[in-house]
């Protein structure tokens, strides 16, 4: 579709079951990156608009939690997606500068939760707002105001009863790591709390209906049934899940996303589950996935780096609507399916993947980006990147997208992972494994600081990084001496060693 400035189209929202509408306000396809300014319009209708309804339609406003008035007015990447018709057309509604950029284009989301906002009761909405408009006028960078929508370890052990807490009308996350009496009957009565992480809770059965959260995350160890509430949109869980196990969901699963890191499902339900998103695999049988979760809509996959097993069963997701795959190899070009075969996807995002994919994906799918599929393919690797990157924890540097970090940082701190783990190993059956390890430990964060001296680039994603590497090279000690019959390292030994010495 060839887009104008001032064109109305529409889409379909299956969580509102309706359509609803935007604006092509403005166009901007001069360079490499073609993009259209679209703005969220106030209709929705079970068909399509009249011109009497083209006619009448304004700027969506939203004023759910902390905006007021909001208009959804952003930036989005040419072309049309194929799923958006156009119904008319008018001079653009909104003239103002855009300022905001937007992965994909707006298809109703903020609308359903306006509609959730306006479901709440006037009462929550008004102390709410009041409570909003305080901490404005008080300056909103403050731990104060930090605190007034958060609640921690601390707060819940320092009160006998969490009713304490109805005087938090900002009140929107829980985090917990141990049991809190009534905690579960707390959440199912704050409207706001949209944001839950629970771990070490001690319940075999969690019951979450009628809470109103939408991001949740659950430590799922010992748990036999958990019930989750009505308009969840996030799930992730934590712990080792039982076979016994079953999660109950609205419609199944079907709106819902699922984060994970073994894809070896045990538990059961969520049969219908629409999100799936898995992180940080080695491996990925693409045909089990797809007997799993039959009925899946968006699909990413995230390597650490990963082999994707029978990829040609990604065809069996018929109304897949969006495929990301990042640092994902074992497969051949012939095993990636045609657009023929995914005929519902409209974002097809591959990065870090076997060099001879890229290129027949780039050709193959030509004609679908040229219909408006979003097509993404970069990071083409070779045989000899694969081999010299398996057990790299720090590959992610050598693509960064700023001048911050440089390629000869990379390859030092990649350099400094693999010196490691090998002196590691040679000491890894050692009586007493801290003293052994401590030397090699201390060398390897003398070595960062020395490197981070030269840049001042180790920030806090990279400090992360650096750890979780040394995490890595105690799990494989952790390997050798479970063979050999030994216990495991003191972690906690360790990376005391490692902050006695690291300055980063």
């Amino acid at each position: 579709m060839t887009a104008a400035a001032g064109d109305i189209l529409v889409t379909r929202n299956e969580r509102l079951d309706a359509y609803v509408a935007v604006q092509i306000t403005a166009l901007d396809d001069d360079g490499k990156r073609p993009q259209a300014a679209v703005l969220t319009l106030d209709w929705t209708g079970e068909s399509l608009p009249t011109e009497a309804d083209v006619a009448t339609m304004q700027p969506a406003r939203f004023d759910f939690f902390f905006w007021n008035g909001h208009v959804d007015h952003v930036w989005v990447p040419l072309p049309v997606p194929p799923d958006y018709a156009r119904v008319g057309h008018r001079p653009p509604l909104v003239t103002e500068k855009v300022d905001s950029y937007g992965g994909w284009w707006p298809d109703g989301s903020l609308l359903h939760a306006q509609r959730k906002w306006d479901a709440s009761s006037p009462a929550a909405r008004d102390r709410f707002k009041q409570a909003a408009a305080e901490r404005d006028r008080k300056g909103a960078v403050s731990l104060e105001a930090v605190e007034a929508t958060r609640l921690g370890n601390e707060q819940l052990a320092a009160v006998p009863d969490l009713a304490t807490f109805d005087a938090k009308p900002l009140l929107s996350s829980v985090y917990a790591d141990r049991p809190v009496p009534g905690l579960f009957d707390f959440l199912r009565h704050r409207e706001f709390v949209y944001e839950a992480a629970l771990r070490n809770h001690g319940e075999t059965c969690v019951d979450l209906r009628g809470a109103h959260l939408t991001r949740l995350g659950i430590d799922v160890t010992g748990v036999r049934e958990l019930y989750l509430n009505d308009g969840l949109e996030n799930l992730t869980l934590h712990g080792t899940p039982s076979p016994d196990l079953h999660i109950h969901a609205e419609d199944d699963g079907r709106w819902l996303s699922h984060s994970l890191s073994d894809p070896a499902v045990v538990w059961s339900g969520l049969d219908a589950l629409g999100t799936l998103w898995i992180r940080d695999v080695k491996e990925v049988d693409v045909a089990a996935l797809a007997r799993r979760f039959p009925a899946l809509t968006r699909l990413r996959i995230w390597g650490a780096p990963g082999m994707l097993r029978h990829a040609e069963a990604l065809s069996s997701w018929q109304g897949l609507r969006t495929l990301t795959l990042s640092d994902m190899f074992g497969y051949r070009p012939d095993d990636f399916p045609s657009p023929a075969s995914l005929p519902a996807l409209r974002m097809l995002w591959l990065s870090s993947l076997p060099a001879d994919v890229a290129a027949a994906v780039k050709k193959g799918w030509k004609g679908a980006a040229a219909s408006g599929v979003s097509l993404n393919v970069r990071q083409a690797r070779k045989p000899e990147w694969l081999a010299a990157n398996l057990d790299n924890p720090f590959r992610s540097w050598e693509d960064t997208d700023t001048d911050r970090i440089k390629p000869a940082q990379a390859k030092k701190a990649a350099a400094l992972y693999r010196t490691a783990r090998s002196d590691a190993l040679k000491v890894a059956d050692a009586d007493d494994p801290v003293a052994a390890l401590s030397p090699i430990v201390e060398t390897y964060a003398e070595a960062f600081n020395k490197l981070d001296a030269r840049g001042n680039f180790i920030e806090t994603e990279e400090r992360e990084q650096i750890y979780m590497a040394l995490m890595q090279i105690l799990d494989a000690v952790d390997v050798q001496r479970h063979g050999a019959g030994r216990p495991p390292v003191d972690r906690a030994a360790i990376e005391a060693v490692m902050d006695g010495v690291r300055d980063f």
